[in-house]
């Protein structure tokens, strides 16, 4: 078979078919990435050290989570990446409080550095409890916020034009509701409100869909002619199972799946690429129905999601992104380990296609670089196609 491009590879593989190597995902998209926690987790840092690259820029970290969205260029050719990502832009206010240092994203969510991380620390609604406290709510964002387009059609072009990468747009405004839900109220109201003030909950989703349906509607006007992937990010996994039932996940999450995708169909044939953390098993044939395309990140350690399962259930049916486990294997392996490992996630996922390899989440910052280069050495050496399977897809 002659060698593809990358959106060639990318596009055979979610169409279930053998393309000449399995994909390959380094922070294609901002969960599959790799953090930076100023000063002592510098594993962003290290990996470049590591691989000679002492005159990267400087890191350009999200507003929370850590996530490095400039990866060096050269550390993606290294690794064989085929996805690249595009985002809408979102304004950031940082402020000064109480002599520790916080800041402002959007929609009025206070962050500062927890640990290792910076991350949500005060939930602006989280004493609120009606429609009005939701009218009244004086820190919604900006939807004709001009940041949010300003070159972004001229970048989607440019990538589209000028290289040949798959590309995948990753917006902030794709977490609206549920995500932006726990953002703002708190995760245990979240899920309390499910139950005891659905009046409440209904009313701050449909806010929250109205805000993300009209920010992601400007966005992908400006570039959904010229991308492959769009993702939408909403959790509902722990590592034993769903957050809620099965029945509750069905009245109070899966209509506004299913809207938000509706939406994005109207300004873009992108194939939608899914974000779940945890067990999403007894979720997946809903996804499925929604017609989405690609589901990550698969993490193997939670409860029925063993690579072996989900291929033999629904490997013809949905792309699975995943493969190098950053739980357990990524970071407490040895290089030799992590090798064999990734080797034999090829053999499971990678037959007949419908496969990118890609971290489970992104790396952590206790992750030796070495054994980030092993598991993408093993990546480019294991995955051209035809795969010998090996027989680790038991038959019954």
């Amino acid at each position: 078979m002659s060698e593809m491009t990358s959106r060639e590879r990318v596009l055979k593989a979610i169409e279930h078919k053998e393309p000449d190597h399995v994909p390959i995902n380094f922070g294609g998209e901002y969960d599959s990435g790799i953090l930076e926690s100023i000063p002592k987790g510098l594993v962003y840092t290290r990996l470049c050290q590591y691989l000679g690259f002492y005159d990267r820029p400087e890191p350009i970290i999200a507003d929370f989570g850590n996530i490095v969205t400039n990866i060096d260029e050269r550390v993606q050719k290294k690794f064989g990446a085929d996805i690249r990502v595009i985002s809408p832009g979102i304004r950031r206010a940082k402020i000064e409080s109480d002599g520790t240092k916080t800041w402002e994203a959007l929609g009025g969510l206070m962050i500062k550095r927890m640990g290792y991380y910076d991350e949500v620390f005060d939930f602006p609604m989280k004493d609120m409890t009606s429609i009005k406290d939701i009218k009244n709510y004086s820190f919604w964002p900006d939807t004709k916020d001009p940041i949010i387009t300003k070159g972004k059609r001229e970048e989607a072009k440019r990538l589209h034009e000028e290289t040949d990468y798959a590309i995948l747009a990753c917006s902030f405004f794709s977490t609206m509701p549920f995500n932006s839900y726990a953002f703002l109220t708190g995760m245990e109201r979240w899920l309390m409100d499910m139950k005891l003030n659905p009046t409440f909950y209904f009313a701050l989703c449909d806010k929250l869909m109205e805000l993300g349906s009209e920010m992601n509607a400007r966005f992908l006007q400006e570039v959904g002619d010229y991308i492959d992937i769009m993702g939408i990010y909403d959790d509902l996994g722990t590592q034993k199972g769903l957050l809620m039932s099965h029945s509750d996940y069905r009245k109070f999450i899966h209509p506004y799946t299913k809207q938000m995708i509706e939406g994005i169909r109207k300004y873009t044939d992108a194939k939608i690429f899914r974000h779940c953390c945890g067990s999403g098993y007894d979720v997946i044939k809903d996804f499925i129905e929604l017609g989405i395309d690609i589901y990550h990140p698969a993490q193997p350690g939670a409860k029925n999601m063993e690579p072996w399962r989900l291929k033999k259930e629904f490997g013809k049916d949905i792309t699975f992104c995943t493969g190098i486990d950053i739980q357990r294997m990524l970071p407490f392996e040895t290089p030799d380990g992590v090798k064999k490992a990734v080797k034999k996630m090829i053999q499971i996922y990678a037959p007949g296609g419908g496969f990118i390899i890609s971290p489970t989440h992104n790396i952590e910052p206790d992750t030796p670089p070495e054994n980030i280069v092993a598991a993408y050495e093993s990546a480019n050496e294991y995955a051209k196609y035809p795969i010998n399977s090996n027989g680790s897809i038991p038959k019954a």
